[in-house]
């Protein structure tokens, strides 16, 4: 963490602390509902599913509080909502109760999360984020690398002891954080303008194209990456390969995917440009079809194990890139909104067992492969179709705001579309400066 300056070192640690609370009871929160409230495991799918189907469209009001309010005020008041609702997850007496409880936790974590990252934004140069970015989720992978561990200890102890840690963990996050009324803002992040209304604040996301194409960008390859490993993965070994195979074959996925992350993520990070942003994300989503085709034809764990080395890299980078896409057309004003609108990508998450599990039971599994595969390429094509529709509109802009020049003794040049002179740059290849992602 050298290098930050140590607000951000306290933002970062916080997040660590923060994390390892979740890392410690979130594995373990089926057995728990299971064992504390005997709910079947249709209902725990819905509780669970249904307090992140909410607290992901909450993500859209929590950007514009980021946005309106002191944002190290509203990650302090996350902390405490996540300690006092997992505390009360303990005394639940039905899944009504324990749904209200996991909703307004999941809605704090989405909340603090956008906060985060909007912060981040708000102090550090655009040279800097990455890095900062990268460094953040790789200490989220060393809490979860962590945490599952004690968290399981705690579990053979006493079935509430690890929620009961991880509001300790909370509370520690929110001292460790510290509230921070005046911070130093990175040059050009400064704007007294505020959004008067939710609504205009939706109408301007709504109205921003590659807000929009970036957003959909990122579900596609959250529907590609997100929990591959409890998600897609384990079914599949399960219908191809049986219970016991997948059983020896899971924990080489998974401490390759720790151990890549952890090691890869913070180098990874300080390579990355915000100019070459789309090359990024295209190596990555290369990687994650590579990793998928060698899921798809493994047939001994060290063929596993490379395959998972691939498809973890991948995830390495286009991590980052996605919050750097959406720092980079973010006004300073509505960063936190258009944070908010990225939390969208969730969905894709939420999606990728329902897709998966219809795939597997309908089709060879084959079928599932190429569909993870062309969700990575398509997204790869949102991302472009947001760098290109940016490109235009900076040609339109210039040509705009340019005057025309007469040469002399010429006859005046006539005022033309700027669509069209842009198109004419294209042709002739002068307009390398205005695709600064590409």
């Amino acid at each position: 963490m050298f290098g930050f300056p140590m607000t951000v070192i306290r933002l970062l640690l916080s997040s660590f602390v923060f994390v390892m609370g979740r890392a410690v009871a979130l594995p373990f929160m089926a057995l728990y509902l299971t064992e504390h409230l005997g709910l079947n495991q249709q209902v725990i799918g819905w509780v669970l599913g249904g307090s992140i189907f909410f607290s992901t469209l909450f993500g859209l009001y929590a950007g514009y509080l980021a946005d309106r309010m002191n944002k190290s005020l509203l990650m302090m008041l996350a902390c405490m909502i996540v300690a006092l609702c997992t505390a009360l997850l303990t005394v639940a007496a039905n899944a009504l109760a324990a749904l209200l409880a996991l909703i307004c936790i999941e809605s704090a974590l989405t909340l603090r999360g956008i906060s985060l990252k909007a912060m981040l934004a708000d102090i550090l140069p655009p040279e800097q984020r990455p890095r900062a970015f990268s460094l953040n989720y790789m200490l989220i992978n060393m809490a979860f690398s962590m945490g599952p561990l004690l968290g399981a200890w705690l579990f053979s102890i006493k079935i509430s002891a690890p929620l009961w840690l991880a509001a300790a963990f909370s509370l520690l996050a929110s001292q460790v954080l510290g509230f921070q009324r005046n911070l130093p803002t990175a040059h050009g992040n400064d704007s007294k303008s505020r959004p008067t209304s939710f609504r205009q604040t939706l109408q301007v996301l709504k109205s921003d194209r590659r807000l929009i194409l970036f957003t959909t960008g990122s579900i596609l390859t959250s529907f590609v990456f997100g929990r591959f490993v409890s998600g897609y993965l384990s079914q599949y070994l399960i219908l191809s390969k049986g219970t016991q195979a997948a059983a020896q074959l899971l924990p080489y996925i998974l401490i390759t995917n720790a151990v890549t992350v952890v090691l890869l993520q913070y180098p990874v990070g300080k390579l990355m440009q915000q100019k070459y942003l789309f090359r990024w994300v295209s190596l990555g989503a290369m990687l994650y079809a590579v990793g998928l085709l060698g899921f798809m034809h493994a047939a001994h764990p060290l063929a596993w194990v490379v395959a998972t080395l691939a498809f973890t890299v991948g995830e390495v980078i286009v991590i980052p890139c996605e919050y750097m896409f959406i720092d980079m057309i973010a006004p300073a004003d509505k960063r936190g909104s258009y944070y908010g609108a990225q939390s969208l990508a969730t969905f894709g998450a939420a999606f990728n067992p329902v897709v998966c599990g219809f795939l597997l039971a309908h089709f060879p599994t084959d079928v599932m492969f190429w569909v993870l595969i062309s969700a990575a390429c398509l997204g790869v094509v949102m991302y472009y179709a947001g760098t290109r529709s940016r490109g235009i509109a900076e040609t339109v802009a210039m040509e705009v705001a340019a005057p025309v020049q007469a040469l002399p003794d010429a006859e005046p040049v006539p005022a033309c579309n700027p669509l069209s002179a842009a198109s004419k740059k294209l042709a002739n290849n002068r307009v390398k400066n205005l695709f600064p992602l590409s």
